[in-house]
């Protein structure tokens, strides 16, 4: 089913030779956009830039190497120089990579190295619509959160993601809901662009969705980059 899902969107093999990913994290609330997180990945060589609202308002952009953690910052676009601001935000800009890539590329991670993967079900809807149910789980250590636990239904149709359910580390209460909608040719793979949330006025909206072959290198550098 995994293997399936992938193959539904482009490949397993295909997204992992994709060299960049650029997108907007967009958080829409009763009509309203409430943040905006902007996104450039070199996938390639595992570095990413990311530009945003920081708890103080301010617009900050953290370039980080994945693999460490560690990087530059800029706040208002000067560089930083305060170690403890550095590494709050180098922090931030690693998480909402973690969190923001994670609402678009997820079906892409489902044999990732500490996952667990269980058929649960099929599940009939409406107007004759089935899903294949999956239930996603981590081994300890995995990830930030690996007590998240998702459960996945898969359109035995159009053998995309409909939409998921889950319980996530931090929550109190029965599971959430989110749909997978919108489902866009990125280069040569598909992406879901919207997910609305069951039951509340909020949505997140993937905008500037691009599989660029080429970043400029000062976007991974410069506070102002070319690219």
């Amino acid at each position: 089913m995994a293997r399936s899902l992938a193959d539904a969107m482009g490949g397993q093999s295909t997204w992992d030779a994709l060299p960049y990913l650029r997108f907007d994290f967009v958080v829409v609330r009763d009509g309203k956009e409430v943040a905006r997180f902007r996104h450039w990945w070199d996938k390639a060589h595992g570095r990413c830039r990311v530009e945003g609202p920081d708890e103080k308002g301010r617009t900050v952009c953290a370039i980080v190497n994945l693999a460490d953690r560690k990087g530059k910052t800029f706040t208002g676009g000067l560089a930083d120089t305060d170690s403890t601001n550095i590494a709050n935000i180098l922090q931030m800009g690693y998480e909402r990579w973690v969190n923001d890539t994670y609402w678009l590329m997820m079906p892409f991670k489902l044999r990732d190295p500490g996952t667990r993967l269980k058929y649960v079900r099929t599940k009939r809807g409406e107007a004759g619509a089935e899903w294949d149910v999956l239930e996603l789980t981590f081994d300890p250590g995995v990830g930030l959160t690996p007590e998240d636990h998702y459960w996945l239904f898969v359109n035995r149709k159009t053998g995309l993601l409909d939409r998921w359910e889950y319980i996530l580390q931090d929550m109190k209460g029965p599971a959430q809901g989110a749909t997978w909608e919108e489902w866009t040719q990125v280069g040569p793979v598909r992406l879901s662009t919207l997910h609305r949330f069951q039951g509340k006025g909020t949505l997140l909206r993937f905008e500037n969705v691009a599989a660029p072959s080429t970043m400029d290198e000062s976007v991974f550098t410069d506070a102002r980059p070319k690219g």
